[in-house]
């Protein structure tokens, strides 16, 4: 999840994310849900 959290961090040089949680969770061979619940354990996901 270290690489998750990273990859969701990172800016591009518009100052936007870089990677979209679906970009991520595609990479990372999990479901979008799967990276949500680990980015923020203390918010539900409601698919």
């Amino acid at each position: 999840m270290e690489m998750a959290r990273a990859l969701y961090e990172m800016k591009g040089d518009d100052g936007k994310r870089r990677y979209t949680v679906q970009q991520i969770a595609d990479r990372l061979g999990v479901s979008r849900a799967t990276i949500y619940r680990h980015l923020d354990p203390d918010k539900t996901v409601s698919a």
